[in-house]
C-alpha cells in the first residue's frame, strides 16, 4: 500500500469521491487504504485544505492530557475512532494505537517516554572480523549438535510410544517412568 501522497493527489482523491466514485474503487485503483481515503475525505469536509496537511507540518505531538482526553472521550461516546480521529485532528490508527494502549496498560502509558541510554546497560563493542567469524562458527557446531540431540530424541520418544503400545496390546500397564 502506498503510505504518502502529496496534497495535490490528496485533493485529486478526494476530487474523484465528490464526483460519484465510490471509496471503494478509488483506493483499490490507487493502492490505498479504504479507511485512509475515509479519513482524508471527513478532514477535507471538517477543515478544508487544511485538514490534508501532512500530520508533522500540523505540530502532532500530543500532550499526555491531550491522549487521555481524547481516549476518555472514545470509551465514554459513541463515536468511533474515525469520527474522533477527524474531530482530533489524529489519524485513527494512532488513536486506535493509544485505546489499546490505554486498555491494556493503563492510561500511565500514554505518557512519553524518556529517551536517551538506560542507566546499567553497557554498549558492547563490535567483535573483529576473525572472532566474529570464530564466534559464527562455533554458533553453527552448538546448532548442528542440537540438532542431533532433537533427532535423538525424537528416535527416544518412538522407541518408548512404540514398546508401550506393544506392552498395551499384549495387556500390561504401561511403566511409570
Amino acid at each position: 500500500m502506498k503510505r504518502h501522497c502529496s496534497l495535490e493527489e490528496k485533493l485529486a482523491i478526494i476530487k474523484e469521491v465528490e464526483q460519484g466514485q465510490s471509496v471503494r474503487s478509488v483506493s483499490d485503483k490507487l493502492h490505498l487504504g479504504r479507511h485512509i481515503v475515509y479519513e482524508w475525505v471527513a478532514a477535507y469536509k471538517d477543515r478544508g485544505v487544511q485538514g490534508l496537511m501532512p500530520k508533522s507540518k500540523r505540530g502532532n505531538r500530543r500532550s499526555y492530557e491531550e491522549k487521555c482526553k481524547i481516549v476518555r472521550e472514545y470509551q465514554e461516546s459513541e463515536l468511533t475512532l474515525y469520527q474522533l480521529s477527524v474531530k482530533h485532528n489524529v489519524t485513527s490508527s494512532q488513536l486506535g494505537i493509544w485505546v489499546r494502549l490505554a486498555e491494556k496498560y493503563g492510561f500511565e502509558a500514554l505518557a512519553p517516554k524518556k529517551r536517551g541510554p538506560k542507566t546499567g546497560m553497557v554498549r558492547m563493542k563490535r567483535l573483529p572480523k576473525e572472532e566474529c567469524e570464530k564466534e559464527n562458527e562455533r554458533l553453527r557446531k552448538e546448532n548442528e549438535r542440537l540438532r542431533l540431540e532433537i533427532l535423538l530424541l525424537k528416535k527416544v520418544r518412538a522407541l518408548v510410544e512404540e514398546r508401550e503400545a506393544r506392552n498395551k496390546a499384549i495387556g500390561r500397564k504401561p511403566s511409570k517412568n
